[in-house]
């Protein structure tokens, strides 16, 4: 498995996320809730790239290509073929932009948790898709069983999915809502219907939503380099 896109994220944290939270402490009020919202956003929008790039980047892998197969029963002509062996120097990279295009067109245009869920099953990681309390809501953290919430966090999803889902929601609530602070509609109807997860209307953007999405994140690259024997 190529896990690049595993480091190129952690470069990105350790450079660039790490030194904003120290750098926001000294802000005033104003300009430290607008800063917060654009590194927490940065930092989400990284993340899916990388669950993109993870999912293109190894295709070829047995399985992530016996998903894409399902796909590929296109009926194409024999000039068509051709010509496109004859246009191309290396046949190879003719089959992984095939690949590529089948899994942008089939499975990264799904929601964000989605596409985590079809990453960690491909990664041999269905342990961490199921509808069981795996993350530890104050901290972010991913763990075999985590405790119940409190009734501080009682407001907060705790399976790996829907943690994911509902930090990317925040995301399109900052970048898309009119306050910055509420969450979509859409964003709620479908942490309801895929997650069974009643989520509030409105969230507040604090250093800690920035620090225990870094732990999330970091503890999803932990899973799969484990899992690639890393």
């Amino acid at each position: 498995m190529n896990i690049e896109p595993i480091k190129e994220l952690r470069r990105y944290i350790e450079k660039q996320i790490n030194p904003s939270l120290d750098d926001i402490k000294g802000l005033g009020e104003a300009s430290r809730k607008h800063v917060q919202k654009l590194v927490y956003t940065n930092l989400v929008d990284r993340f899916d790239v990388m669950v993109d790039h993870m999912v293109m980047e190894n295709c070829r892998s047995e399985s992530i290509f016996s998903s894409l197969s399902n796909h590929l029963n296109e009926s194409i002509s024999e000039s068509y073929l051709i010509n496109l062996l004859m246009d191309s120097d290396n046949i190879q990279d003719v089959i992984d932009e095939r690949l590529k295009d089948v899994a942008r067109t089939n499975i990264l245009r799904k929601r964000h948790s989605q596409k985590l869920d079809f990453l960690l099953k491909s990664f041999d990681l269905a342990e961490y898709t199921k509808a069981k309390p795996q993350v530890q809501v104050g901290n972010g953290k991913i763990v075999q069983s985590a405790k119940p919430s409190t009734a501080k966090h009682v407001k907060v999803p705790n399976t790996v999915c829907s943690y994911a889902d509902w930090l990317y929601a925040r995301r399109n609530g900052v970048v898309h809502g009119s306050t910055g602070s509420k969450f979509l509609k859409n964003d709620l109807t479908q942490l309801k219907k895929l997650y069974k997860f009643d989520c509030p209307n409105t969230f507040r953007m604090q250093m800690g939503a920035i620090s225990n999405a870094v732990n999330f994140y970091l503890c999803i690259c932990d899973l799969l380099e484990e899992s690639n024997g890393i």
